[in-house]
């Protein structure tokens, strides 16, 4: 099936690529005049906490775009460290919201209530844009003013080395764009319409790393347009240090709360409610094989217990079988050899799978 006959149009806007839901009449791909409908004003919204090594690098990355933004506002999460001190000569140039910590979400919160703009433009303190992100999601915005949220291709990066882009690990899906995004977050750091943001209660306070996957979420059941980008416009700096590089287990807590989530709420078609209902069992399934690991690799005293509930899963494939035969057999022989085993892994495969790709992706060069 074509783009075009699942509903989505190629457009070419100024020097870009994009894919679009297809609008009435339209036909193929063609190419949008970007000037037609105005310039939008794009504030870029930071959340920050424990950032003063890299919050100068975000922020100058902002401030060398080829369309300037309407503003940055950076919300300070009751960091400890100096926020002030990180941005040395740039703190004239941004607006600085402060308040107690609270985490991720209800700083995006605090962040985006401060804002001005008419969208907000993700950009995480440890990250970057690339030089013309700005630019592109003005020209798609001022193209078609429709569309409610712009995405597009990113570069991951691992200490000086680009490693994969998040179009080839997570490619987008306009086509199947609800059933996708119940199975992973296809709209990485987007632009997003404030008002729609703020009308659907914004980011959920309770999740520690998928707040974001949460919110689009949310907008795309309730029928938010989306746009892609196919270029690179954003750098995802992957760092042991950084607010995604957290326990897997968080990893996968966040992942049924944000199903049970979805299955409470009324947007899902009922062949959508029975996919989600599925992948909360799976979901469940992966929370007990993380606490199982664990508990085995911290020496904990249930590690044979969990062991033993992952073994007595009938879903589980012959090799998650084995290993959890072995840790109930041997807890402390099994921690030794997951351990061996992560430090022998690429450190960059690694810091992906803590963010939940797969342990044998493979990358780039």
């Amino acid at each position: 099936m074509s783009a075009q006959q699942a509903g989505v149009e190629e457009l070419i806007v100024g020097d870009w690529r994009v894919s679009a839901p297809a609008r009435a009449g339209s036909s193929g791909s063609r190419r949008e005049d970007a000037q037609r409908h105005g310039i939008p004003r794009l504030s870029v919204i930071v959340t920050y906490f424990r950032g003063e090594r890299t919050v100068g690098d975000a922020v100058r990355s902002v401030l060398a775009q080829t369309l300037p933004p309407h503003e940055i506002v950076i919300c300070d999460d009751g960091s400890p460290d100096d926020l002030d001190a990180g941005l040395g000569e740039l703190r004239e140039h941004v607006r600085v919201v402060r308040k107690e910590n609270g985490g991720t979400g209800s700083a995006l919160n605090a962040a985006a209530a401060a804002a001005s703009g008419d969208y907000l433009v993700q950009l995480d303190v440890d990250d970057a844009f690339c030089p013309r992100r700005l630019e592109a999601v003005a020209a798609v915005l001022a193209a078609r003013p429709d569309v409610d949220i712009v995405t597009g291709d990113a570069l991951i990066e691992h200490g000086e080395r680009v490693i994969a882009s998040m179009g080839r690990l997570n490619p987008p899906a306009l086509a199947r764009g609800r059933e996708t995004m119940l199975e992973r977050n296809w709209i990485p750091w987007p632009a997003a319409r404030r008002s729609l943001v703020m009308r659907h209660g914004g980011w959920d306070v309770r999740f520690k790393v998928f707040e974001d996957w949460d919110c689009w979420l949310r907008l795309v059941l309730a029928g938010a347009v989306v746009a892609y980008v196919h270029e690179p416009l954003y750098r995802w700096r992957l760092s042991p240090d950084s607010r995604s590089s957290v326990s897997r287990v968080a990893h996968y807590e966040d992942h049924v709360l944000m199903t049970e989530k979805a299955l409470q709420g009324s947007d899902l078609t009922p062949a959508e409610r029975a996919r989600t209902a599925s992948l909360l069992a799976s979901r469940l399934r992966s929370l007990r094989r993380a606490r199982a690991r664990d508990a085995v690799l911290e020496r904990a005293p249930d590690a044979r217990r969990r062991s033993l509930a992952v073994l007595a899963d009938g879903g589980i494939e012959r090799a998650t079988r084995a290993k959890a035969a072995l840790a109930v057999l041997s807890p402390s022989l099994a921690g030794g050899l997951l351990a061996r085993r992560a430090q022998a892994a690429d450190p960059a495969v690694a810091e992906l799978a803590r963010r939940g790709f797969s342990s044998s992706v493979e990358l780039d060069g």
